[in-house]
């Protein structure tokens, strides 16, 4: 099975890799080449005019031309590479299966999958997301909102996890280091980051924030360029301080945070309603930042910095939290199931 699948960030597309290409054999394509706008396929942002489509869609000098496609290496996953198609490139492959993972590409995504004869269907990674149900085949919902009711068509669907790997964001005891960190992208610009650093000034312990979004200053600790550093970074840390109060759908740091068995402290409210919700158990797993005080939120964390006992009971629990909330293998079984019923008309690889 080919499958053409519009690009929408790093860690999206390397789930979907784990699924379609590592346990289903299936290949994978994304589009590339300023056509797929020209051509009105691609749509989002387009009331910016085509700047963010260039960050998509715009060609590197390293792209290594193959037949019938491109080759581009994933600097985010080593070890990965994305095939890129244009949309003649696309429309001679004629893929089986187009997947729109951005909101505003569907209509267009939708009419190419019909002039090459592909079974068309949506990922919904963004909470809230204006997605058009009754275009698509069938749905992959790895957020809780989109729901069956308020006139929405059914169509076949599975709510599910974006797969990571468990190999790098793995459980092991002790943290090699005594860092309080956050890995939310331009936390730094946040009003939340007045109390982040107010908090590291009463404590006196290492609070340090990851990425490349903000100026760095005293606080900060660098910006991975893998999810294999990133995975290491969380290890190495011994509490996750996260708050984050908008654009979660999926949410792959919160989930990354107790897939490696860290005390979460921070906005569990915020994900009452979303995927995540289950894997915040308050004072198991996880403390409500929010319903703490300055003074309270000290003590707790040196408390979590000081009784190695309490840390890893906390650490432990985090940890099996996650694995009974989210099980990929399950999950891909039951997409699995999905998709045989939804291409019986075509010949699916065993």
């Amino acid at each position: 099975m080919n499958v053409l699948i519009d690009f929408a960030h790093a860690d999206l597309w390397e789930s979907l890799v784990l699924l379609l290409e590592d346990r289903f054999g299936w290949t994978l394509y994304r589009p590339i080449g300023m056509d797929w706008y020209e051509q009105d396929i691609w749509r989002f942002e387009r009331a910016l005019g085509d700047q963010v489509a260039r960050q998509f869609l715009q060609t590197y000098p390293d792209d290594v031309a193959m037949d019938g496609y491109s080759t581009r290496l994933d600097a985010t996953h080593p070890g990965r590479s994305f095939r890129l198609v244009t949309t003649e490139q696309a429309r001679d492959l004629r893929p089986d299966i187009v997947i729109a993972c951005l909101a505003e590409n569907e209509t267009g995504l939708h009419r190419f999958a019909s002039e090459v004869g592909a079974t068309y269907g949506i990922q919904i990674g963004n909470q809230g997301a204006d997605n058009q149900w009754g275009l698509a085949s069938f749905v992959l919902a790895s957020v809780t909102t989109p729901q069956l009711g308020g006139g929405k068509p059914w169509v076949p669907h599975v709510f599910y996890h974006q797969e990571f790997s468990l190999s790098d964001f793995r459980f092991e005891y002790p943290p090699s280091s005594a860092m309080i960190a956050t890995c939310v992208q331009c936390f730094a610009g946040t009003p939340d980051y007045a109390r982040f650093t107010r908090l590291a000034g009463m404590s006196g312990l290492d609070f340090r924030w990851f990425g490349h979004c903000g100026e760095p200053d005293a606080f900060w600790g660098g910006n991975a360029k893998t999810t294999v550093e990133v995975a290491e970074q969380m290890r190495a840390t011994r509490t996750a301080f996260h708050v984050k109060r908008w654009s979660d759908g999926y949410g792959h740091v919160v989930h990354n945070w107790f897939a490696v068995g860290r005390p979460v402290v921070g906005s569990s409210s915020y994900y009452a309603d979303k995927l995540a919700a289950p894997l915040f158990i308050e004072g198991e797993t996880s403390f409500d930042l929010d319903k703490l005080n300055d003074d309270e939120a000290v003590r707790l964390f040196q408390r979590l910095s000081t009784d190695d006992d309490f840390h890893q009971w906390i650490s432990t629990q985090a940890a099996e939290r996650f694995r009974e909330v989210v099980d990929f293998d399950a999950e891909a079984a039951a997409i699995r199931t999905m998709f045989d019923g939804v291409l019986s008309d075509r010949r699916v690889p065993a």
